[in-house]
């Protein structure tokens, strides 16, 4: 009996042995493939979209001016808008506001920069990252820097036009507006008239250029110019901004 099991046993061996001489050696792991999959013939690779450079398409416009001091000298003062002949609105260094009064501040010059024309693409990344994705129905896009206004509807650029902004004394105010009442006329009497008066803030509004008081002819019709009291002059159909519609000034 003894004999049997040894024997059972060694043939056991054997078949087991014999097994694992005929297996193949199993592959030794390797590191993941880091080859980029291919894409089939005539496959264009996504496109992405780069970023707009915000600061340097359209950095805010800066008026400049200097607090004067009643003890002499002066402050380097930032000047948001002004109400003529009685007070501004400044911004000191520290990054604080005041209002303060007319006849001590000192208007300077302001540094235009020279920048080149925006593509539509470039305008509505940026409005959207000032406004918001989908933008407003209607936007009204004040570019200081350029004196320039687009108009967006539905988020689709429908018309660019040269516009007329605050002269150094009188800055145009940045910000985000809405138009809340609109006139069909508007000026002095006896000396000027204005058409299509489009109001979205303070004493601020969009208007067509000057013509004489009976409306038969152009009174001042320069645009693309810093001449007047912060508005914004249109030479076209201002009317069709409607109540509501957005206006950004940068």
């Amino acid at each position: 009996m003894k004999r049997i099991a040894v024997l059972s046993l060694l043939l056991s061996l054997s078949l087991l042995l014999s097994g694992c001489a005929r297996r193949p050696a199993e592959p030794l792991p390797t590191e993941r493939s880091t080859v980029a999959p291919t894409l089939p013939p005539g496959t264009d690779p996504p496109q992405t979209e780069a970023p707009v450079d915000s600061g340097r398409l359209f950095p805010p416009f800066y008026q400049p001016g200097r607090l004067l001091l009643s003890g002499g000298g002066s402050v380097p003062v930032e000047l948001l808008s002004a109400e003529s002949n009685v007070s501004y609105r400044i911004r000191y260094p520290s990054g604080s506001e005041a209002t303060v009064a007319w006849d001590l501040i000192e208007p300077l010059a302001p540094a235009v920069p020279d920048l080149p024309p925006p593509t539509g693409d470039e305008v509505l990344a940026y409005l959207k990252t000032e406004l918001g994705d989908p933008l407003p129905a209607f936007v009204l896009f004040v570019d200081l820097s350029r004196l320039t206004v687009t108009v967006l509807e539905n988020g689709k650029v429908i018309r660019v036009m040269p516009c007329t902004a605050g002269d150094a004394a009188h800055p145009t105010p940045r910000g985000r507006y809405t138009v809340d009442y609109k006139t069909e006329f508007m000026g002095k009497e006896g000396v000027y008239l204005c058409r299509w008066g489009v109001h979205y803030y303070g004493g601020y509004l969009f208007h067509s250029v000057l013509y004489t008081w009976r409306g038969d002819g152009i009174l001042d019709g320069e645009l693309s110019a810093r001449l007047s009291h912060g508005l914004n002059v249109l030479f076209s159909d201002g009317n069709a901004a409607p109540l509501g519609a957005v206006v950004l000034v940068n």
